[in-house]
């Protein structure tokens, strides 16, 4: 029977036959320089997405009762328009543009409403 080698680290495996690792780490060090660069993209995007929405929701949280807010604060506080994930119609209030569950939609040129969906 051939010795089977750590496909990361080259080491002797012992146990079971269709191993491919000789522990854990190897294993997870293996996947992440192989996965690493393709996710990397995929995860820059997810935090530019998830500072828009975190920023959404910091703003609809302290100003509820609020209507509209002025699209400086948005900005103020980081928000890029460019990033979104979805547009969201509502049969009543028209298209908004979303980061996973708040929505915003321009009122105007320099206001916006801002809504939990």
């Amino acid at each position: 029977m051939q010795e089977k080698c750590c496909c990361f680290c080259s080491k002797k495996i012992i146990g079971r036959t269709d191993k491919k690792f000789c522990n854990s780490y190897c294993r997870t060090s293996f996947h992440n320089a192989q996965n690493g660069p393709t996710n990397k993209c995929v995860r820059q995007i997810n935090l530019l997405l998830q500072r828009n929405r975190r920023i959404l929701a910091n703003i609809h949280s302290l100003l509820p009762l609020k209507k509209t807010v002025p699209v400086n604060t948005l900005y103020l506080h980081g928000f890029n328009t460019a990033h979104f994930t979805h547009h969201q119609k509502h049969h009543k209030l028209g298209t908004y543009t979303c980061c996973y569950d708040y929505g915003y939609k321009m009122i105007g040129k320099d206001e916006v409403a801002i809504i939990q969906l």
